[in-house]
This record gives C-alpha cells, sequence and structure tokens, in this order.
C-alpha cells in the first residue's frame, strides 16, 4: 500500500500534476545526475569486479583464499560510512587523484567500493555454474586466453549484467552517500521536498521516475536470469580449472590488495584514527548502549519477520501452479526498486491516520520499513534452496503423515536450513544499518546507530561518528562471524 500510495498520489486530486511536469528542466537534471551516478558505478564495478571474480574462482593467485573471505567486507559497511570516511580525505584525494569527494565523480567512487562486491559475487556464481567439462575441452585446442573470452565469460555473462543491475539499481536509490557527498539526485531532492520542505505531493512526482526506471529494471532482470540462482549456495564443491599466473601473480596480488585496501583497511584506519583514545569509545559506549540495544532488537525481530514472511511467500511461489503466482512473484520483487526515502513517505502516507496511527507512533513502524526493505532478498534466497529440494521428499512425507506442518517443518525447513539462515543473515544485516526509511518513520525520541551517526555528523562531532561507526561495523562483523558459524555447521549437517 505505501508503495502504490507514492505511484497514485502525484496524479490524484484537486492539486493534481499533469505528466508533462516530469519533462521540465528540473527533472531532467536531476535524472541526468541520478542516471550519471548509477552508470559511471555501474562501469566502475565492473572494472574491479569481474578481474576480481576471475581472480579469484580461477586462479593460483596468491592469498587467493584470504582474499575470498574478505572481498564481501565492503558489503558489510553500510555506504553512507564509506561516505563520512573519505569525506574526511577529500584534501588527499584532492592533492594524489585530483577528485573533489564532495562532487558526483566521488560519489561513484564511494559507490563503487560500496558495491562492487555484488558484481564479483554474481560472476563467481555464475562462473562456478559453468560445466567445467566446455572449458576443458577449449583449453585443449584454443588455450586460456581464448578459452576465457570464447566460453567462460560469455556463459558467466547473465550472472554479471544481474550484478549490474544490483548495482545500478541500488545506486540510484541510495540516499545517505549523494547527502553527505552533497550531491543532487533524486533520493535527495525527494527528502528535500518532504523533510523541509513540506510538499508531500512534490516528493511523491519526484519518486515516480525513479520507481518507473527501478521497477522496469526489476522487471527485465528477472525476465533475463529466468529460473536461474542469483548466488548458487551448493556451487563450488567440484575442482575447479586453475589458470596458473605466473609472473604476473604479484601484479594481481597488488590488484586485490589495492581493491581491499580501498574499500576496507583505509576506511577502517581513518575511522580508529578520528576516533582518538580508548576513552572516546568507552563515552560512546555509555551514551548509546541503549541505542544499540534498540537497533539490535529491531534489526532482529524484522529478520525474523521477512523470514517467516518470505518462506510462506517462497513455498508458495515455488510449490503452486497458478497464475495468480506469477503476480505474488513479481509483487515480491517490488520492495527492492523502492527507494528507502519513498518507502518511508509512503508507511507515513498510509500509516498516520487517526484510526491507526498506533503503529505510526510505536517501533512497528520501523519493523515494516524493515521488512519491505528485506523481503525481496529473502524470498529469492529461499526460493534458490526450495528449487533444490525434491518436491518427492514431500510427497513420500505425506504417506506417513497429512499434517503439512509436519512434513514442511521435518523435511523442508530442515533441508532449506543454510538457505533460512542466509535469509535471515541478509535481512538482519540490511537492517542494522537502515538509515533513510528509519530517517523518517523513527518514533519521537528513539534512535537507531545509523540515526544518532546521522545526527552526531550534523553537529560536526566527528569523534564519536567514528566510534560510533567502528561499533557499528565491528557488531555487523561479529554477527557476520556467529552466522558463518553456524552456516558451516548446518552444510555439515546436511552433508552427514
Amino acid at each position: 500500500m505505501p508503495i502504490l500510495f507514492m505511484m497514485v498520489a502525484p496524479f490524484w486530486g484537486q492539486n493534481a500534476y499533469h505528466l508533462g511536469t516530469l519533462f521540465d528542466e528540473r527533472h531532467f537534471g536531476l535524472a541526468k545526475n541520478s542516471l550519471e551516478l548509477a552508470v559511471g558505478t555501474i562501469c566502475l564495478s565492473l572494472v574491479i569486479g569481474i578481474p576480481l571474480a576471475f581472480l579469484l574462482s580461477r586462479t593460483n593467485l596468491w592469498a587467493k583464499n584470504l582474499f575470498k573471505t574478505l572481498y564481501l567486507i565492503p558489503i558489510l559497511i553500510p555506504p553512507y560510512i564509506h561516505a563520512i570516511v573519505w569525506s574526511h580525505l577529500d584534501s588527499w584525494i584532492s592533492q594524489f587523484l585530483s577528485l573533489d569527494i564532495h562532487s558526483l565523480y566521488g560519489a561513484i567512487f564511494v559507490l563503487t567500493l560500496a558495491y562492487f562486491p555484488f558484481v564479483t559475487l554474481m560472476t563467481i556464481s555464475g562462473i562456478k555454474s559453468i560445466d567445467r567439462n566446455l572449458e576443458e575441452a577449449s583449453l585443449i585446442h584454443h588455450g586460456p586466453w581464448k578459452t576465457l573470452r570464447g566460453i567462460t565469460l560469455p556463459l558467466a555473462l547473465p550472472h554479471i549484467l544481474s550484478g549490474a543491475l544490483f548495482v545500478f539499481i541500488f545506486s540510484i536509490i541510495d540516499f545517505g552517500v549523494p547527502d553527505i557527498l552533497r550531491v543532487n539526485v533524486y533520493p535527495v531532492e525527494i527528502f528535500i521536498q518532504f523533510g523541509a520542505l513540506y510538499d508531500e505531493r512534490a516528493a511523491a512526482m519526484l519518486s515516480f521516475p525513479l520507481i518507473t526506471i527501478t521497477l522496469i529494471l526489476v522487471m527485465l532482470q528477472k525476465w533475463y536470469m529466468g529460473g536461474r540462482s542469483y548466488v548458487n549456495l551448493t556451487a563450488g564443491s567440484g575442482k575447479d580449472i586453475t589458470y596458473h599466473l605466473g609472473i604476473i601473480n604479484p601484479l594481481a596480488f597488488t590488484f586485490c590488495l589495492i581493491v581491499f585496501s580501498l574499500s576496507v583497511l583505509i576506511p577502517v584506519a581513518v575511522l580508529v584514527k578520528k576516533a582518538g583514545s580508548l576513552s572516546n569509545y568507552i563515552r560512546v559506549l555509555n551514551t548509546s548502549i541503549d541505542q544499540i540495544t534498540y537497533s539490535l532488537i529491531l534489526a532482529v525481530l524484522g529478520g525474523l519477520l521477512a523470514l517467516f514472511l518470505g518462506f510462506f511467500m517462497s513455498y508458495i511461489i515455488e510449490r503452486t501452479k497458478s497464475k495468480v503466482v506469477i503476480c505474488l512473484e513479481l509483487a515480491s520483487l517490488i520492495p527492492f526498486a523502492i527507494p528507502a526515502i519513498t518507502l518511508g513517505i509512503g508507511l507515513i502516507k498510509v500509516w498516520n491516520r487517526p484510526t491507526i496511527d498506533f503503529v505510526f507512533r510505536c517501533p512497528l513502524i520501523i519493523i515494516l520499513g524493515y521488512i519491505a526493505h528485506s523481503i525481496s532478498f529473502t524470498i529469492r534466497i529461499i526460493c534458490s534452496g526450495i528449487k533444490q529440494i525434491n518436491p518427492h521428499l514431500e510427497e513420500a512425507g505425506f504417506l506417513g503423515t497429512s499434517s503439512w506442518t509436519k512434513v514442511v517443518g521435518k523435511i523442508v525447513m530442515a533441508l532449506l536450513t543454510p538457505s533460512l539462515l542466509v535469509g535471515f543473515f541478509i535481512a538482519f544485516i540490511l537492517s542494522l544499518g537502515e538509515l533513510g526509511t528509519t530517517l523518517l518513520v523513527i518514533p519521537p525520541g528513539r534512535e537507531t546507530i545509523p540515526i544518532k551517526i546521522y545526527n552526531l555528523m550534523h553537529y560536526g562531532a566527528d569523534q564519536m561518528v567514528a566510534a560510533l561507526c567502528l561499533i557499528l561495523v565491528g557488531i555487523t562483523l561479529a554477527f557476520s562471524a556467529i552466522f558463518l558459524g553456524f552456516y558451516k555447521r548446518a552444510k555439515m549437517f546436511l552433508r552427514c
């Protein structure tokens, strides 16, 4: 309903806008900036992500196992933290890279460091899904370079393009990075119209072209990927083909080290330096323990509810043959394409009403935002897991009992444990670092960690901001390590 409201509101009522408003000079400027930001981030992410994926999946790269463990860490650091860090390095970047970080190109640079792992992850998944017999036959007759150009990359192309579309959508709907770096794009202008100028209809009007673009891209991605899994959770169990880098191994290692340094080591080092002494961390913990606890509780609840709803929607999508299911599957993709700021406005307009305003005035409104923000990912992960379960196992279960809950609980959910863990983890991480929607809907007197970081940043409390950013990153990495342990145990249990 919030999404439907934001699509219909600009053209409804006495003060409705005309479609021609979308084509004025101001809208063209916003569209130009937004598209340049997203396309630039895609291009730079492909330049970094594809070579990195090949090096990590098909070569004898030095310290390959270490880099395979570390390359996803940039995703775990919220993009606005990357922006905060690099804005502190503005003078250094201007001197050595001749780049103004507070510009469109600066935002492209920062968003690339945050999102390139999506391209790497999807490319690795595509490479792992290739029948190695095709590559081996090509290697015998054509050698490594022709095999790479003629077999590996073309067969991995659907996953590469899917990763690029992920980057495009995340970049064009991102609010935190453009806001911090003062780049005027759609999400920032939407926030200004609603939060500063109190013009709800103008905010909805600005949301319309952005929602339209992202929805079209999401549907194209769904059509192009077809029945393929975005990420194959069981890929890589066999022995991979390995290309020996020889004398270029030092160059490849240096490339990976530079990428990891720019996306992880430098940001963490800057935050550590800015945070100062241990006493600052103690002070931040003492003054932020309520916000940390509040954030963790909301993130866990949001992750569990997204998992619960995602499981039932995924099961219906994969196990029911009906035209209604097609509509349900398409509807499950829509929240992924909605900017966080737009979602926040929609939630306010739907729930801030006399008879149901109790939802708007309590933490439930935040949890609803978290669910909407993450459920598309949860459904895709669980659907991928259900596809790998033979329906005959469920049919055999019904021979012993007529209870659907027993069959699903003891067979389907048991076999889905790794996918359920991944679905919860993604929903939890997205919820813990969420900024855009929470900024608009959070009840008075409450703060999550991202909201406190955002507020302190505008007060110029750089030390506290840095310390709180490190605490958020530390919590995220700690939960990631815990998740990895449970995930490995679940995989081992299924193999037994």
